[in-house]
């Protein structure tokens, strides 16, 4: 725990350094591909580690995954779209970006497609999960098929986020 305080404090004394030597408008950049980076980058990895699972026919580690995406991905990830968006909208304010543009439209659209996903589908889904496991065992079909269909969501969910990170890098439209 030492270690990672260390590097936390670390790490934000040169985020400050670096925020302190250019303008607003990259501090918010800065903020929102960081935010983005936790949210893309935590759904792609419990993704990959769930395609691991059922590669391997695990199906007490796919739960295992199922369990943690509830604890940890329920309560990060709702956050992180949050600073994406607060960021984004604080870049385009601040660099007088006009939400006209069609980069800007994907952008929004797909945010929200991916955030309702998250808050109305994966998160209730993920809880309903764990209370069936729980009632009914690991290797309930519902269960089972419950576990299936968080992850064809999840999945869909993630190429959403892809294009949105390419809409954002390649601006299509601008």
């Amino acid at each position: 725990m030492i270690a990672t305080t260390v590097v936390a404090v670390a790490f934000l004394v040169f985020a400050v350094v670096f925020a302190t030597q250019t303008t607003w408008y990259f501090v918010f950049k800065m903020i929102h591909v960081g935010a983005a980076v936790v949210w893309v980058g935590g759904g792609l990895f419990i993704t990959f580690c769930a395609i691991r699972a059922e590669l391997a026919d695990d199906d007490d580690q796919l739960l295992e995954i199922g369990r943690l995406a509830d604890q940890i991905a329920a309560k990060v990830f709702p956050v992180m779209s949050l600073v994406v968006l607060a960021f984004g909208i604080a870049m385009t304010m601040n660099g007088n970006i006009g939400y006209n543009q069609f980069w800007i439209i994907f952008g929004l659209v797909a945010w929200a497609l991916s955030a309702a996903t998250g808050i109305a589908f994966l998160t209730p889904e993920a809880k309903k999960l764990n209370t069936a496991m729980t009632a009914r065992g690991p290797d309930d079909p519902e269960v089972k098929a419950r576990l299936r269909r968080i992850l064809l969501v999840s999945r869909v969910d993630i190429a959403l986020m892809f294009l949105i990170v390419m809409d954002m890098v390649v601006k299509p439209g601008a």
